[in-house]
Formats: structure tokens, C-alpha cells, sequence
């Protein structure tokens, strides 16, 4: 992932952005735990649209790591991200790494 770039975003701008990212992250992960609970299969084109949401925690809340990037079983994932519980989205750009192995994250 490229270094992000300073924006020139007012502070409600950024609040208003990391507001939507968390809404979205949450609203991400209960169609997930939805979907885990009803039981059902997904093909592939559902498992696209609902995503491979991250479930697992980093430090006290959800990861939400958008996608798993790694080899399967217990390889770590790749995937970078900005942490919008630390203020990646809406201002200063905190880039964090998932960690979590595939099992932790979607369906």
C-alpha cells in the first residue's frame, strides 16, 4: 500500500468520513454473523457481494479488515488497512496490518 497523502479536509469532513467507515464496518459484520447464523451456503457471487469481512478482534474492537490476503489455514493475513477506530479514515491516515489467519475472517 502507498503512503497516503495529506488531505486538506476540514475536521468536520473527517468526522464525517470516519463516522461512515465505522457505520459501514458494523453494518459489514452483522450481515456476516446473520448469514453465519442462518446456516446457509453462499456461492460465489454471494460470497463477493457480502464479503470477507475480518471478525476478529484487535485490541478492544473488530478488525475489519476488508479481504483475506494470505495462503489459507493458519497463514496470517496481509491485507492493510486504515484503522478507522484510530482515526485512519478521517484524518490522519494510521495504516495497520490484519494479522488474522483465514478462519477469522467472512463466511
Amino acid at each position: 500500500m502507498s503512503e497516503s497523502k495529506p488531505n486538506n479536509r476540514t475536521d468536520e469532513q473527517a468526522r464525517i468520513l470516519n463516522e461512515a467507515a465505522l457505520l459501514l464496518i458494523d453494518t459489514r459484520w452483522k450481515v456476516v454473523e446473520m448469514v453465519r447464523e442462518s446456516g446457509a451456503e453462499l456461492g460465489e457471487e454471494e460470497r463477493d457481494f457480502v464479503g470477507d469481512l475480518c471478525t476478529a478482534n484487535r485490541d478492544s474492537h473488530r478488525c475489519g479488515c476488508p479481504r483475506y490476503r494470505g495462503s489459507g489455514g493458519n497463514d496470517k493475513c496481509r491485507t492493510t488497512f486504515p484503522d478507522p477506530y484510530t482515526g485512519g479514515w478521517g484524518g490522519e491516515h494510521v495504516t495497520v496490518r490484519c494479522g488474522h489467519p483465514k478462519a477469522a475472517h467472512g463466511i
